[in-house]
């Protein structure tokens, strides 16, 4: 075999690596919601504070991304993804021990930070170790198996709780998670990549006295605020959705997590296609436009309760792939607007965009469910998605004024 085939399979593997751990931070991000209702009877809790529970994680996500990308960019990620996965998969086999709905929001405080490596640590390695021209397909592939991790959480979910309770449910996929933290640990070479050591300017200065610069760049902040703005669309349909749909079409649990799932299969075939895509066009105004106007419409037949049961799975199934179409364009353009030697700090940056959308989200989506509104859980979602496109035309307005050049960074060893 030669040498550059050989290359191609380590870059491979690398890859898989890297998904498989983001695999588990989107399963686990939807596990205890996919459980929500059984939760809620054995505590007697209200859905605004097993929303806090989701919060909590979220709210620990946007605070620490950020640091976790200067952390990477300057120590490597390698240990903070491994480290990261197995705390918060230990953090979920002890939420199936908790007592109280507090107890549960303490350690969702925990599994937050270490949620939160995952954006900054999984993009370092991917732009480190992955030929350029592979890049979008490997970023592609990295939210597909996130999306992933989304559309089996409710099936998986849906089986484990056929056969326990929810605490047991909880317990195995985590577990499970923690066995991949075990496997990325053992095949820590492929993960090592790239740091970008501080190095003084002529005057003496650090690179991060500009720090504040970086953070208020027009193109990085509009990409952060998107982030945002797309979860508030996009984070109450995965949590609250099921929940939702047993209140507005007066189904079981298992019904309702089958249209959650189908809305997340249907979001990661739809990144998939969306890498394809993404290497034909950087035009992501075009891509978002067209994709969110379907989506925004398709929640709004949803939530009038205009369409059958079966047609509303459908209509999930095709909202999930117009959403997921976006994210590979998305990504890539991250990379275009950002400096060199800075891809840890711009995805940590932007993507906390996330978790800050995540925890305002779960807050918003639960108290209508507890004013008896199902129906604007779906044409709140759908608000959210339309708002999206105008922050997706100032985004690609900033991704043109960068450039086609390509900004990945040429590595300091």
């Amino acid at each position: 075999m030669s040498e550059d085939n050989r290359e191609k399979l380590r870059e491979l593997a690398t890859i898989g690596l890297v998904s498989g751990g983001h695999f588990w931070s989107h399963f686990f991000m939807l596990a205890i919601p996919s459980a929500l209702p059984l939760i809620r009877g054995e505590f007697a809790a209200s859905n605004f504070s097993l929303g806090m529970v989701i919060a909590a994680s979220a709210l620990m996500g946007a605070s620490w991304q950020f640091p976790m990308g200067v952390l990477t960019d300057r120590y490597g990620a390698r240990a903070f993804l491994v480290i990261g996965l197995a705390i918060e998969s230990l953090a979920l086999v002890f939420q199936s021990y908790a007592p109280t709905v507090p107890v549960m929001i303490g350690i969702a405080f925990v599994a937050g930070i270490a949620d939160s490596v995952f954006h900054p640590a999984d993009y370092t390695i991917l732009t480190a170790k992955i030929r350029p021209s592979w890049l979008g397909r490997a970023y592609a592939v990295h939210t597909f198996t996130g999306f992933l991790g989304f559309a089996l959480a409710p099936t998986v979910m849906t089986f484990l709780l056929a056969h326990g309770d929810w605490r047991h449910a909880l317990a195995v996929v985590g577990f499970a998670g923690l066995a991949t933290a075990l496997l990325l640990f053992a095949c820590g070479k492929l993960l090592k990549g790239t740091t970008y050591p501080y190095t003084k300017r002529a005057n003496g200065a650090l690179p991060d006295k500009n720090m504040m610069q970086f953070l208020l760049s027009p193109p990085l902040l509009t990409m952060f605020i998107f982030y945002i703005v797309a979860t508030l669309g996009s984070n109450g349909l995965q949590i609250f959705s099921n929940s939702a749909l047993i209140d507005l079409y007066h189904v079981d649990l298992i019904l309702a997590n089958t249209a959650l799932a189908v809305f997340l299969w249907g979001t990661a075939i739809g990144v998939l296609g969306g890498g394809f895509i993404a290497d034909k066009t950087h035009r992501l105004d075009a891509v978002a436009a067209v994709c969110y106007v379907l989506a925004a419409a398709l929640l709004v037949a949803i939530g009038m309760s205009a369409l059958s049961y079966a047609a509303t799975v459908g209509a999930m199934f095709f909202t999930g792939f117009m959403l997921g179409a976006v994210m590979p364009s998305r990504d890539l353009m991250v990379r275009t607007v950002t400096p060199p030697g800075s891809i840890g700090k711009a995805f940590g940056y932007v993507s906390s965009g996330f978790s800050v959308g995540g925890s305002i989200a779960p807050l918003i989506y639960g108290t209508l469910l507890d004013m008896k509104l199902p129906q604007l859980v779906f044409f709140t979602a759908a608000s959210m998605t339309l708002a999206t496109i105008v922050i997706a035309l100032l985004a690609s307005y900033f991704s043109r004024r960068a450039g086609t050049a390509d900004t990945a960074m040429q590595p300091a060893n």
